[in-house]
């Protein structure tokens, strides 16, 4: 598993060359077509394999629909978020980050409440805003986004991205929802985006892993994570 993300971030930094001027993060979204395709345990993971290379890096829950940043990192979900600030024009970006503790190794922006027009708070200007007043604080940012077939959340704010992994997963996402990601690969509706796919079954192991190595553990002896906090 700890190998997996690591040739992921090999290949991210490969891909981020000559993407951004120093002293300025690299803005990373992690995005699927429907729920369930693994895009918040990519995010997460992701984020951690970042850090551990001694590099600052900011996890955003930017998925305001269905939010899971709080269940995987067992954090209060009515803790202050992204919503708040993208409403709240005297909140300080300050006031929304969850700081880094011994358990986890970045620090963390929830997306906050649930509101009735994710679409309309994200084109206000407050979310560009943000990445702005951060870039300088990270190396890195790991934005965890809604699903792109039934919203169009995402496409709103994908000129932030500096590349976008999008997640696939075997036996559950279905063929035709291809057609809907090349469709936006053609379009240049997502930057720089690149397919990881999750659940190829491995049956010497019996672990589902991801396409070439990018893969979680979750076999009959076990179903515990491999994230650590």
């Amino acid at each position: 598993m700890a190998e997996a993300f690591r040739i992921l971030r090999t290949n991210i930094n490969y891909l981020l060359q000559g993407q951004k001027p120093k002293n300025t993060a690299a803005v990373i979204f992690t995005t699927s077509s429907t729920k369930g395709e693994g895009k918040t345990f990519t995010a997460i993971n992701t984020a951690s394999i970042l850090a551990n290379n001694n590099k600052k890096i900011l996890l955003i829950g930017c998925d305001l629909r269905n939010p899971q940043l709080h269940n995987y990192l067992k954090i209060d979900k009515n803790t202050l978020g992204l919503t708040n600030y993208l409403v709240n024009p005297d909140l300080d970006h300050k006031e929304i980050i969850l700081n880094t503790d011994n358990k986890i190794n970045f620090d963390t922006i929830l997306s906050g409440e649930i509101p009735p027009n994710p679409a309309e708070l994200l084109s206000n200007g407050r979310f560009q805003d943000l990445i702005h007043n951060v870039e300088t604080e990270y190396d890195y940012i790991v934005i965890d986004t809604a699903p792109t077939l039934l919203v169009t959340d995402t496409q709103t704010i994908s000129h932030i991205a500096d590349i976008t992994i999008y997640l696939v997963r075997t036996g559950y996402t279905e063929l035709k929802i291809l057609n809907h990601i090349k469709e936006l690969k053609k379009m240049k509706k997502l930057k720089n985006l690149s397919l990881v796919i999750n659940g190829i079954r491995d049956d010497k192991s019996y672990d589902y892993n991801y396409g070439y190595g990018y893969g979680y553990s979750e076999n009959t002896n076990s179903k515990k994570k491999w994230y650590q906090f």
